[in-house]
């Protein structure tokens, strides 16, 4: 098994972890809190080996800096597979655009690697009644605005992050092995 299949896994196992419904007691929470963040954390793990496996084929960092995947995106010409790639971590990593839908359809996999962000620093499991919401800040210049999301199904939440997860991958994926 290869790394990223290393990665997609664990993210799967502890994926069937989460519950179908926001549990009530504290104990259940905290099992969920742990599975969310082990979640969070090997699906950030396989975007990061892609950007990796990205940067190695077209040489745009240094291999000992940290990079972001926009960094990445903003680095990549607009043209042949180049801009293939960037077209696809456009689709799925735009952030997200505060109006009154809000819209979020190109942003799965920002809200993942915010999640993941927030994890790291603290609680992402905030209960409310029957609900689970999921705050988020975007910087714009000198405004900030937050947007939350609501679910009442954890798993299908997380489930479709890995979905679109699974596809950015094998997207990507296939571009390279084109190219």
């Amino acid at each position: 098994m290869d790394e990223l299949d290393f990665k997609l896994e664990r993210a799967e196992k502890f994926l069937s972890k989460i519950p179908k419904i926001v549990p009530k007691r504290k104990k259940e929470l905290e099992r969920l809190e742990e599975n969310s963040e082990a979640f969070l954390f090997f699906s950030a793990s396989a975007i990061e080996i892609i950007k990796r496996k990205i940067n190695e084929r077209f040489k745009i960092f240094d291999t000992q800096n940290v990079y972001y995947i926009h960094g990445l995106r903003k680095n990549l010409l607009n043209s042949g597979s180049q801009g293939a790639i960037k077209d696809t971590i456009t689709k799925y990593f735009s952030t997200p655009e505060i109006n009154h839908n809000k819209n979020i359809a190109k942003s799965e996999l920002w809200i993942l690697q915010t999640l993941r962000n927030q994890a790291m620093h603290g609680k992402i499991i905030k209960p409310l009644k029957s609900f689970l919401e999921f705050s988020f800040t975007i910087h714009n210049g000198k405004r900030n605005q937050v947007f939350s999301q609501r679910t009442r199904n954890p798993n299908r939440f997380f489930k479709k992050t890995f979905q679109n997860l699974e596809k950015f991958i094998d997207q990507i994926i296939s571009i390279l092995e084109k190219s």
